[in-house]
């Protein structure tokens, strides 16, 4: 495949997106915080629920990076409008060329997450109340960023030499480790699509999951 410039009106969407991300992000955690104190005094076992939150996030940040990653991989192609350009050359790029994500600036790597995710974050902004749906808000935001970090998180995998604390955390497998995503590199590509932390891809795997997808799409 030959690989590509990057080009200016990318550039441009791609930072437009991470500044509204970053913007509804903290207009959504501000939210959260001035609400903190009469959610508390309303809901009963409030600690318990928000660590189920986070798992909840995480796991689901997981699963849709790899539906995405696997939909990517397998349909579609470069030259398909706009998802070609913005989203499937990315991930094709990467098989050829796996340490190109390394040589991405920030916005570059992040842009595109933000982009997918700025719908719903809107939504999730305009359409819930920052009192009665605090644990529903809580999850998305959580979800949201876990979705922002996942790029980031795929892009250290392949770093010779991550930052110490993530290279603590890949070890920890909290987030992506390096040899475990190795296995989805190993041809054809047709495994371990999951890249936030790669929790769900062995369970997946076992399911056959995204054979199945495969099979049912094809």
């Amino acid at each position: 495949m030959e690989t590509q410039a990057y080009p200016k009106w990318q550039l441009a969407l791609d930072s437009a997106a991470i500044a509204l991300f970053a913007l509804f992000g903290a207009l959504l955690i501000y939210s959260g915080i001035t609400s903190f104190a009469v959610t508390s005094q309303n809901s009963e076992f409030l600690a318990a629920k928000i660590l189920l939150m986070v798992l909840a996030a995480w796991l689901s940040a997981d699963f849709v990076s790899g539906l995405v990653h696997f939909l990517a991989d397998n349909f579609g192609n470069p030259d398909t409008p706009f998802f070609g350009k913005v989203f499937i050359y990315a991930f094709r790029e990467h098989h050829v060329d796996p340490k190109a994500i390394t040589r991405h600036s920030f916005i570059e790597t992040n842009g595109a997450n933000c982009l997918v995710s700025l719908p719903p974050m809107i939504y999730i902004w305009v359409a819930t109340s920052p009192t009665h749906d605090y644990l529903l808000r809580l999850y998305f935001v959580l979800f949201f960023l876990s979705i922002f970090l996942t790029n980031q998180i795929h892009k250290w995998s392949h770093m010779d030499s991550p930052p110490r604390l993530v290279g603590a955390l890949q070890s920890a497998h909290v987030i992506l480790p390096v040899a475990h995503h190795a296995v989805h590199h190993a041809a054809p590509h047709d495994k371990y699509y999951c890249i936030t932390c790669g929790w769900l891809n062995a369970p997946l795997e076992r399911l056959h999951f995204f054979q199945a997808i495969r099979k049912l799409l094809k």
